[in-house]
């Protein structure tokens, strides 16, 4: 079993986030363990999120709650993810690289088309999110371990895409998928 390195907590922890994947899980009926929730690793509080709501089908919720749940199924599952390529990136010693708002407009502009598709529920919530805190990582003032997790990041989720043109071979990074 892989584990979440620590570094999403450091870039995607957020107390908003967290509180909304609470809502999510009290939406969806899974919120037992709410302290640890409340409390425990943000990375952690992805995982639980992500394993709770993965097969839990919100048909019955009323609109603004299944729309509350699926950003939430959708977001711990790409911040899980995220954890993998900042940690492949780092195993590989992989530093940011100058091409990085190519890379991000790159990875905004397919993200942005795959979430009009009908079946990506909460994508829309999940790429903003992301790729927002991955430009913040790879400001000039962030340290350079920052900036390398916010370019594994944005290179995740342009590997999406890899098939598309624009997209730059380099760019590409392979993780494993959540479980």
């Amino acid at each position: 079993m892989f584990k979440i390195p620590d570094r999403v907590a450091d870039l995607f922890g957020d107390d908003t986030i967290r509180v909304e994947f609470q809502q999510a899980l009290l939406a969806a009926g899974q919120v037992q363990g709410h302290e640890y929730l409340e409390h425990g690793p943000f990375s952690e509080v992805a995982r639980i999120t992500y394993r709770r709501l993965k097969d839990f089908d919100g048909a019955a919720l009323p609109e603004e709650q299944r729309e509350l749940v699926a950003g939430a199924k959708a977001l711990s599952h790409r911040l899980i993810i995220s954890g993998y390529a900042i940690h492949e990136a780092a195993k590989a010693n992989e530093r940011a690289a100058d091409d990085w708002s190519e890379l991000l407009a790159y990875a905004r502009a397919k993200c942005e088309g795959s979430a009009r598709v009908a079946d990506n529920k909460g994508w829309e919530r999940c790429y903003t999110y992301i790729l927002d805190q991955a430009e913040a990582a790879l400001g000039s003032d962030r340290p350079d371990v920052d900036r390398a997790a916010g370019y594994a990041v944005l290179r995740h989720f342009a590997s999406f895409y890899n098939a598309d043109e624009g997209f730059e071979r380099r760019w590409y990074i392979q993780v494993p998928e959540a479980s």
